[in-house]
């Protein structure tokens, strides 16, 4: 989970079975549909819960999801201390991707516009990533032998 450092929105990744990996925006009283409604489908096959059901009203919809599954795990807003054209992206660590999500949120609208997959090329599972005090982003991964990476 991370809060968007300008509108104080929590935001929070999940997991779902193959695919339909998710970000939300956490609103007191909201309903986000597990597991009546998902984007996954059931490691046996079929839709989650056997409804197949990707939308249902009173239930809210992802702000982004992934598929073919992902594994999302830390996430961090960016202030924009060093790479300004990063600020308010929302940077999500990939286990199963094993990638870095760069997320571009819409001021206005607080939709996602597009995503960036940083250091594929690394072929690791990236467990945690976060904003040091010197502006870089700080990344884990979770190999027996980790690494650390630092991207300013």
């Amino acid at each position: 989970m991370a809060f968007h450092p300008e509108t104080g929105d929590l935001w929070e990744s999940e997991h779902d079975p193959r695919g339909g990996d998710e970000i939300n925006i956490i609103k007191k009283g909201s309903n986000y549909g597990w597991p009546i409604i998902s984007y996954g489908v059931e490691y046996r096959g079929g839709g989650v819960n056997g409804t197949g059901l990707t939308q249902k009203n009173g239930m809210e919809q992802p702000v982004y999801y992934y598929d073919p599954a992902t594994a999302p795990s830390g996430m961090t807003f960016y202030s924009g201390k060093l790479i300004n054209e990063w600020k308010n992206n929302l940077f999500v660590a990939m286990l199963k991707g094993m990638h870095i999500s760069r997320l571009v949120i819409d001021d206005k609208t607080g939709k996602i516009q597009f995503e960036e997959r940083l250091l594929t090329a690394e072929n690791q599972r990236f467990r945690h990533i976060t904003e040091g005090p010197d502006g870089a982003l700080y990344i884990l991964t979770d190999a027996e032998k980790g690494r650390l990476y630092r991207i300013k």
